[in-house]
């Protein structure tokens, strides 16, 4: 039988069915749900700010980087075959943007000793058919480097891809020219708000279980609910807490012959 943990010494109950359906398999509905958490917020608050706070440390920790891009235009002799030729030729002239000749000349004008792998590592690129641009990524732990690299990456490209062009006709080149400067290097990891708050959410949900696991374990009775539920009775009614009320005292008897006479003969 659980245990009883309640202010009221006894009570008495009309049984309802002689069945007794335990706590075990009783399905909580919404207003038991709001009382399990109001008798348990501590825990869902406890498990948010934990989560809280070790996502914010986390965050701290990392190293950060920051990203800058840089447009390169590609323009072709303005007729219809040229213009539809030009936008199959992006993909691959975007993939021709991170290769080896690129990354090592870029490693070796800006003295970065990194090698043409690292550089590759930090690169993007993306074709971009119905703005005839190609669009240049890079990402780095220093702001200003990573600007760097971009922009030497776009002039570098610029530079082969003409030299490319020497031996093509005049009608058939493909002109690739820097479309501008590279933008500002931002911040991109790591997105402390970001995390600070996906922890946050997951620890209000974490310790919303945790509360109900918590009071699903716990098998003492609180209240007249919790009795009824465990027995399934029907209150009557309750006798406060206090032995004087459950045993007949001597003044009781004294005053009242026919108590003792009962306890006597009881």
């Amino acid at each position: 039988m659980p245990a009883l943990d309640t202010p009221f010494a006894a009570s008495a109950y009309y049984a309802a069915d002689e069945t007794r359906p335990g706590l075990l398999g009783f399905e909580l509905d919404l207003r038991e749900s709001l009382g399990v958490l109001q008798r348990r917020w501590w825990v869902v608050v406890v498990a948010a700010a934990s989560a809280v706070v070790v996502a914010y440390g986390y965050a701290r920790l990392q190293q950060p980087t920051y990203r800058s891009s840089i447009r390169l235009e590609v323009a072709a002799r303005f007729d219809n075959g040229q213009q539809l030729a030009l936008e199959r030729q992006l993909p691959q002239l975007a993939q021709r943007v991170r290769t080896t000749d690129v990354a090592r000349e870029v490693d070796g004008r800006l003295r970065l000793d990194l090698g043409e792998g690292a550089i590759l590592e930090r690169l993007r690129s993306e074709a971009q058919p119905q703005s005839g641009q190609i669009q240049i990524e890079a990402d780095d732990v220093d702001p200003d480097r990573v600007q760097r690299i971009v922009l030497e990456t776009a002039r570098v490209f610029e530079e082969q891809h003409a030299a490319r062009n020497q031996g093509i006709p005049a009608q058939e080149r493909t002109i690739v020219s820097i479309l501008d400067r590279p933008s500002g290097a931002r911040l991109v990891w790591p997105n402390t708000r970001i995390i600070v708050a996906a922890a946050g959410l997951l620890g209000l949900l974490v310790g919303t279980v945790l509360a109900f696991a918590l009071d699903y374990l716990d098998d003492t009775l609180k209240t007249a609910a919790d009795v009824e539920r465990a027995i399934g009775a029907i209150t009557l009614g309750r006798i406060p807490r206090g032995a004087g009320l459950l045993a007949p005292s001597v003044t009781t008897a004294a005053t009242n012959p026919a108590s003792g006479m009962l306890e006597r003969t009881g």
